[in-house]
């Protein structure tokens, strides 16, 4: 099993590095793909695979650890991913043992796995969109109206694709509680309108999906903006 893990371990680095060198060539070309957690998820993944070479190397025991700094970085490759399912981490169950050595070498596995996933999203999905990479909520205009208040999305470069646009709302909150909304999409000027039956002034925190459909592939640009409506 040792030799698995570590023939394995092997295969999936260099499937790592291969998109981890497609990911840094985009960045150089076009900073504006760059992605901050990223870059500090990758320094954090180089450092605990350091750590697991080492413990390995010189028998530590200090599993407990390396465990607890695995789990963090693994619980934030969905978010990097945009939970999207063919880019997520398999489920494989751990080989039951008593050898630390066969359990670091597992934790590289699943670490190894998990970033050539994230570094295959963050590249291919740039080539894969023209444009697309610019688009996010620039910002939130609130204007009080007869029957409440209207919050109007804008989006310089998501504006102009009028077709296959959507936009998703997940949650709204007024002042910590979330709200009850209904929307409307306004062709030109904005990526929508947000009417809210309420006439109080207060912090508004929107989080929600601008969503693309392009050569058959869904593409989901998750935002969120807080607005103060005075």
């Amino acid at each position: 099993m040792n030799s698995f893990l570590q023939a394995n371990y092997e295969f999936n680095n260099r499937t790592l590095n291969k998109n981890k060198g497609d990911y840094y060539r985009i960045i150089e070309e076009m900073p504006t793909r760059k992605i901050e957690k990223l870059n500090q998820l990758d320094s954090q993944f180089e450092r605990l695979i350091s750590k697991i070479d080492s413990a390995i190397t010189n028998k530590e025991n200090n599993l407990k650890s390396i465990v607890a700094e695995s789990n963090e970085i693994l619980s934030e490759i969905p978010k990097l991913v945009d939970n999207r399912k063919d880019y997520l981490l398999p489920e494989f169950k751990q080989p039951k043992s008593d050898s630390d050595d066969l359990s670091l070498k597992y934790i590289k596995n699943r670490l190894v796995i998990g970033m050539a996933y994230v570094f295959e999203y963050a590249s291919r999905k740039t080539y894969s969109v023209d444009g697309l990479y610019k688009v996010d909520v620039d910002s939130v205009i609130s204007q009080k109206t007869d029957n409440g208040i209207k919050l109007t999305l804008t989006s310089r470069f998501g504006q102009p694709i009028k077709e296959n646009r959507h936009i998703l709302i997940n949650k709204i909150k007024f002042n910590g509680k979330e709200e009850k909304v209904d929307f409307k999409l306004k062709e030109n000027y904005s990526i929508a309108d947000i009417e809210l039956d309420s006439l109080q002034t207060g912090i508004y925190e929107i989080n929600g999906i601008l969503r693309f459909y392009h050569r058959e592939q869904k593409f989901d640009i998750p935002f969120e903006k807080t607005i103060k409506v005075e």
